[in-house]
Parts: C-alpha cells; structure tokens; sequence
C-alpha cells in the first residue's frame, strides 16, 4: 500500500465541515500529526511536536490579573514545537480572549477559532484517524463531505446550496450546466466558460481537463428527462484525484433528490390546486368561504380580493401540449398570480383546454399573453363571494362562446388580428344578449333575416363594412377600394332585399345582430 502524504495545516483549516477561522494564520504547509484537546495549565509538557492542542480557554476564566498567562502558554506551545493552538469558542468566551490574541500575534504562533457548533472530537478523528492508512483516510473523508453536501437539501434553494457546498469541497469551483451550455448554478472563481467548451470538445467523457493552473472533472446527467452536465474544477490536483468521483457520485444522487422531491411537491400541488377548483366549482356554502380562502392563501391568493373564473379551449379540439399548462402555471408563480387550473377533457360541448380561477390583479394581463394563438379564452365579471363560483364559470362558459365565434369571424373576414380573450364586464349589451341564445332557432331568427344577402358576398360584405364604419359610405367606399356610388347602389338593393330602409333604427339593429361575430373582429384595435 502506498505511503499516504501527510495531513497539513492547510488541509485541516479548509476541510469546511471542521469549522475553523484563522485568528493568527500559521504556514499552511505545516505538517499535522496529531490532535489533543487539554485545559490544564500546563499542556505543552504532554503535546507532541506536530500536533494541535485544542481549548476552550478555561485556564483564561477569572485570570484576568495575570497578565503573562498568554504569553507564557504560547512561549511554552512554541519550544514544544505544538503546530497551532485551536481555540472552541462558545463555551467560556465568545471570542478569543484579547491577551491570547496579542501574544499569538507577537510570536507569530498559528491560532484558529473552532466553530460552537463543531465537537472537539470531529477534528481529532479527522487529524488522527487520517494517519492510520489512505484508504481510511479517504473513506472517513468521503463520508464526511457526503454528509456536509446532504445539508444542502434543506436550504431554501437545494440546488444553489449544493452548488455552493461542492465548490468549497473541492476547494475550487462547482458549476451545473445545461445541455445548450447555459449555466444553471456556479460557484468560485473558475473559468466556467472555458470550461464548458473544452467539455463539448473532449472525446471522452471520463478523462480530466487541464485548463492552465485548473484540473477539471465532470459528468452528465439526466433530470426529469432534461440533460445536464455538473463540473468540478480546482488547483488542487491531489482534491480531484483522491476526492473527484466521490464527490460527483454524491452530488448527482442529491440532484436527483431534489428533483425528484420537487417533482412529488409538484406533483401534490397539482392535486391539491385540482381538488379546490372542483370544490369551488361544485359550490360551497357561505359559511365555509373562510375556511376555503386560507386554503387558497397556498396558490397566492389574498382572502376576499377580487377573482376571476376563466373558461379556455382550443378551436381544433385537440388536446392541449403538457407544456402549455406549465407554462401557465410556472407564468402564474413567477408573477405572484393567484391561481388555481385544471384541464378538462373533450366532450362536443366541452372541447380540451382548461378551467381556472384567477387574481383580477395587475398580474393577470400579462398571464393571459402566456395562452396559445389557437386557444379562446372567457373570463367571468370580477368578484369575491366563493359561493358565485358556479355563477362565475357560467358566465365565463358564454365570454369563452363569445370569443370563440369572434376568432372564427376574423377566420373567415381575414381579419387574424384578433386575440381570442373576452371579459364579460367589457361586453356591450348586444353581444351578451347574443351569447345567451339557448336554442338553434333563436340563431335561425337571425339568419333568417339576412338570408339574401349571404347568398350575395360583394352586399354581405358592404354592409358589413357600412355597419362597422357608423354608417359612413365615403369610409366604406375607400375601404372596399370602389366609388362612393357604387356604395350607395348596392346599399339600395340591400333595403330592398331586407324590406326596409336603413336609416331604419329596427333595420340597422337586425343587421346588427345578425352579422354581430363578424363585425367585432373587424372593429377591434
């Protein structure tokens, strides 16, 4: 078994799990053979040379009239050729006495600060037990920086905290990659885009890159079925060698951790946003609205501020892209939206797309833009009573009616400009009337009456034009690129067919009605 290279005071100070500042910083080259915890006032006639003496300064208590204790122990330390004096505050002094401190400083004698947190044993087993042999060296190591990685997981951000915990492991720089290359999390000074185009470069993926004074090692992986590529790199070619796989091995099991947990939160989160809006759809008696507010305080939502129902759908009835619904809820996350969605299946009456209850907040515009060209949308009238929900998602049924008829219009006027999102609350009178028309001859009534003139497309479409220029044949003309009596000709023979003149307010009001889906298209800005 080959010789193991012997522990050095720097190797002891930067193993981050061990807890250690430097007060007095001793020569990081230094050579560690030991470590033994003594408060005696005497310890330098029991240390070895090469060891560590830790304290947690109970000599100093009420020592404060001697005024050579420190300089005494740091004299007796110094000729016992002790390498450094580490100091555990917390315990009797919350920082290293003053005297400590000065002599140290006067004698040039190494002085580190133990973190309260850190057992005096955790250094000694890792001084001492790494003398025993290099494969127990590296296995209680290894475990060790495991272990301080498996924090991670508990941080607000897990995949940031690991990022950050596995740079100061290898003592370098850690950076996670996408498979376009961009960065998703990086930490330490290292040269990360260098790094990322010798990776793309390098033919195979197991061997290390030398990048000047930097050894690199990484290693792709898969999360959610997205490919990654997670990278170490440090000059400390001995850390990579002895440490590297150990350390990728473990980082990628604990990417996958928290991938997969996010993926279950995710998972439960939908469940529960689903389980709501079906609740609340299905109507909830007033005297439980309260219980049913705090309950949606998890999805963002403010108890009693204004909400919206909304009905979307897709004009070709097929099934919506899992995509679009992350992008919705994802948009709605990002931008503080209260918002609870679940798709719905495809029925005749009901095609594919999604229910949803929404903030009526400055938020919601933005979202909105988030839907497909090719999905119709419907939002009920902004309220705050839970139990108008069944109400809301019917008005919102005939704003998503509405909008539908309006994006089939522009279709067939050519007018593709318009967007397929309707509030009730901006809807004129007439069009609300016409999108509650319950029975096919309410539609035939209508049809009916301007039944000549769709057989006549060049009459169908100038009083269409006339209707959405308020009546103006100068406009109309210069639309339709013809000449203004030409206009009132084919206006003539449309009084005719309709049996009434259209100065009419009844025959401009029929007219209106019935070729209402077209002509909102076509005034829309």
């Amino acid at each position: 078994m080959p010789d193991k290279p012997p522990v050095t005071l720097h190797d002891v100070v930067s193993e981050a799990p061990l807890g250690l500042a430097p007060v007095v910083p001793g020569n990081p080259a230094a050579v560690i053979t030991g470590a033994h915890t003594s408060d005696i006032h005497n310890p330098a006639a029991w240390l070895e040379p090469n060891t560590v003496l830790l304290t947690t300064g109970l000599r100093f208590v009420n020592a404060e009239r001697d005024e050579l204790l420190a300089v005494r122990l740091v004299e007796d330390l110094r000729k016992a050729r002790v390498a450094a004096v580490f100091f555990g505050i917390g315990v009797y002094f919350d920082q290293v006495p003053a005297k400590l401190v000065s002599a140290c400083k006067q004698a040039g004698f190494p002085l580190y600060t133990v973190a309260p947190d850190v057992p005096f044993h955790r250094i000694e087993n890792f001084i001492n037990k790494s003398q025993a042999s290099p494969d127990a060296y590296l296995q209680k190591r290894a475990l060790w920086l495991s272990n301080d990685l498996l924090q991670s997981i508990s941080a607000e951000d897990p995949v940031k905290a690991l990022i950050v915990r596995l740079a100061t492991a290898c003592r370098g720089t850690a950076v996670l990659y996408e498979d376009s290359g961009r960065i998703v999390e990086s930490s330490g000074d290292g040269p990360t885009h260098l790094i990322w185009k010798e990776l793309r470069n390098r033919k195979n993926e197991s061997d290390p890159i030398v990048i000047g004074q930097w050894e690199v090692m990484a290693r792709p992986l898969v999360l959610r079925g997205d490919g990654f590529t997670l990278a170490v790199a440090s000059r400390n070619h001995r850390v990579l060698k002895d440490l590297g796989d150990v350390l990728l091995e473990t980082t990628q099991r604990l990417l996958a951790a928290i991938y997969g947990i996010a993926q279950f939160s995710d998972s439960r989160e939908r469940h529960e946003n689903t389980q709501l809006l079906t609740m609340l759809q299905d109507g909830v008696p007033v005297s439980r609205e309260f219980r049913h507010w705090e309950r949606m305080r998890t999805f963002r939502f403010i108890p009693y501020a204004p909400i919206r129902a909304v009905v979307a759908a897709n004009l070709a009835q097929q099934p919506l892209d899992p995509s679009f619904s992350e992008r919705l809820l994802r948009g709605a996350e990002t931008s503080g939206l209260g918002l609870l969605l679940a798709e719905n299946g495809r029925t005749p009456e009901n095609p594919p797309g999604f229910h949803a209850l929404v903030s009526d907040s400055s938020a919601l515009d933005a979202w909105l833009e988030l839907t497909d060209r090719s999905v119709f949308v419907g939002l009920s009238e902004p309220y705050s009573d839970l139990a108008k929900t069944p109400e809301a998602f019917r008005e919102a049924e005939a704003a998503a009616g509405i909008a539908r008829r309006q994006i089939q219009a522009a279709t067939t006027t050519a007018s593709g400009a318009y967007r397929g999102i309707v509030r009730l609350d901006e809807v004129d009178p007439s069009t609300w009337l016409l999108a509650r028309r319950q029975s096919p001859q309410d539609k035939d009534k209508l049809n009916r009456f301007v039944e000549a003139l769709n057989v006549d497309s060049e009459l169908k479409q100038t009083v269409i034009w006339y209707l959405v220029n308020d009546l103006d044949v100068a406009k109309v003309a210069s639309v339709l690129f013809v000449h203004p009596n030409t206009v009132r000709y084919r206006l003539k023979k449309v009084e005719n067919l309709v049996g009434g003149s259209l100065s009419s307010p009844r025959i401009i009001a029929n007219l209106y009605l019935a070729f209402h889906d077209e002509i909102v298209p076509l005034t829309e800005p």
